[in-house]
């Protein structure tokens, strides 16, 4: 394909193509743009722009995702529902995956891949000139294969279900990584809040052998961080933690803490 494709490259894809593993974050409420270049100085290489939790529009979507490609952080979108609209809408907008929620069966992952993915690999339509294409117009059939092959599809694995179908959802043609949601797992396993549990661990070991088995990229989004370490070491080759909001209190806390304890105050 042409090197001046008007697809911009999918920059997580190239790196764990080439062995790397990356870091990333969520965004759950600041709609400012600038909070995407802040999280760049920072040194994420993802963001996860939370539209299940989180309360943005399609605008700020657009405005977030598209700030992210400038500043060379890939942007992926968590949608709301396993819906046409909210996955097509995002990727146009500017998301360069998508992060499916609340999967339980390889059917599902596979209609999730028919909304995302162009013909012949699904049934997206086509709109040239818009936020994916940096608003420049270009061959159609040539865009169109640059975007099934840049687009990444995360399935989330945070059901009982997943797990037990674990083996059918990475076989599924267009899932580049599932993706542990540790809080809804331990609940969907009776372990509430219990992330470390043995259940837990069982669980988390069977995706990510059952991916390595079918050369999907194991991931992980976990607050705990020396959890996430552990994961990571385990063989998780993305790992997100965290998201923009607790990373402000994280850090304004350190301060008020220092110097109200020089202070006298107390805690």
């Amino acid at each position: 394909m042409s090197n001046n494709s008007v697809i911009p490259s999918n920059r997580i894809k190239q790196a764990l193509k080439s062995g790397q593993s990356v870091v990333g974050t969520m965004i759950a409420e600041i709609r400012q743009p600038s909070v995407v270049q802040l999280l760049a100085n920072a040194g994420f290489d993802f963001v996860i722009i939370d539209n299940e939790h989180g309360a943005f529009n399609i605008e700020t979507i657009a405005d977030l995702a598209r700030m992210a490609v400038y500043v060379g952080v890939t942007p992926f979108v968590r949608v709301p529902d396993l819906a046409y609209p909210y996955i097509a809408q995002s990727l146009d907008a500017g998301a360069q995956g998508i992060m499916a929620p609340r999967i339980s069966t390889a059917q599902q992952v596979r209609e999730v891949v028919e909304m995302m993915k162009y013909p012949p690999l699904g049934r997206r339509g086509s709109a040239l000139s818009r936020g994916y294409t940096r608003f420049k117009g270009g061959p159609v059939v040539e865009t169109m294969a640059r975007v099934n092959e840049e687009t990444m599809l995360i399935v989330q694995v945070e059901t009982r279900g997943a797990i037990d179908n674990i083996e059918e959802i990475v076989a599924v043609p267009g899932v580049d990584v599932t993706l542990i949601g540790p809080n809804d797992l331990s609940i969907a396993l009776d372990v509430p809040d219990q992330q470390d549990h043995p259940d837990m661990r069982a669980a988390i070991q069977k995706m990510i052998a059952a991916c390595q088995r079918q050369g999907v990229y194991p991931a992980i989004h976990i607050n705990d961080l020396k959890l996430a370490a552990h994961w990571a070491r385990q063989g998780m080759r993305l790992v997100s933690s965290g998201a923009e909001i607790g990373l402000l209190v994280r850090g304004g806390l350190e301060v008020t803490k220092t110097i109200g304890e020089a202070m006298g105050r107390s805690a």
